[in-house]
């Protein structure tokens, strides 16, 4: 069961409000008392930076982790990294979420690349040991799913390695949330110097919408886009979150994946 919210609003006040609201899309999604781990994945590339420093990655790590706490009895979600590599960074609790994030970019520096696939398979190795992060292509059963909150700004430059990995991710109890932050260059408009530049620092989103539409042994990864991850409301953003899992699990439990 989750820790209870009087647990949450004694050792992390800050994370109440966020809490009930979680708890409120939850039981839209028809949830309540669902258990998972919850992941939350972090684009550590260069052009992430003033997402960092403007403190707006913090703030949504305190969203995820108040989701976290609804599904997981140690009020807890795991932390992991990339850019040009890979890197588990430890948890992130009711304890030490406060400067979670400003403390690990001490440690992690922005790196000059973007790697899905790299990151994808650490991810799976860590969950289900004994699959190494390699290929499969079986149905593999677990007690509780593995919700995967993935946030980017960029693509990435190993889309066969991701593919791969998603593919065969999909026979195993393991969610994939994708969001990504920023204008899409598919909105963009204007013609001259102007549409030029606007396309120029835009993102190109396509693949990661690629990922959404790809169907292997279940349909475990969905996208979504913000330009901005405080332009989204609290309540807006948990209903997102919780739009397709709840499908996805029933598909889990039908497909032999959760016991």
């Amino acid at each position: 069961m989750p820790i209870s919210l009087e647990k949450i609003e004694r050792d992390a006040p800050r994370l109440i409000d966020l809490a009930k609201k979680a708890d409120i899309s939850i039981l839209k999604a028809n949830l309540t008392n669902h258990q998972a781990k919850v992941a939350l994945c972090l684009d550590i590339s260069g052009s992430m930076s003033f997402l960092y420093s403007s403190g707006k990655i913090q703030t949504l790590a305190e969203k995820i982790l108040a989701l976290g706490c609804r599904f997981d009895d140690n009020g807890s979600i795991d932390i992991f990294l990339f850019g040009q590599n890979p890197h588990r960074v430890g948890e992130m609790t009711l304890g030490n979420f406060q400067d979670f994030i400003p403390n690990i970019e001490q440690q992690h520096r922005l790196e000059a690349g973007t790697y899905y696939g790299k990151v994808m398979k650490m991810i799976r190795k860590f969950y289900f040991p004994e699959g190494n992060g390699d290929s499969r292509d079986s149905p593999f059963a677990a007690d509780e799913p593995i919700y995967v909150m993935f946030v980017t700004d960029g693509a990435t430059s190993d889309e066969e390695e991701t593919q791969n990995q998603l593919k065969w991710s999909s026979f195993e109890p393991i969610f994939w949330q994708f969001m990504g932050i920023g204008k899409p260059r598919k909105d963009v408009s204007g013609e001259g110097l102007s549409g030029f530049v606007g396309k120029a620092l835009a993102t190109d989103f396509s693949f990661l919408e690629k990922l959404d539409e790809m169907k292997g042994y279940t349909d475990n990864a969905t996208f979504f886009n913000v330009e901005d991850p405080e332009s989204i409301s609290d309540d807006e953003l948990y209903d997102i979150l919780m739009a397709e899992y709840p499908t996805w699990v029933k598909f889990a439990y039908s497909k032999k994946l959760l016991q």
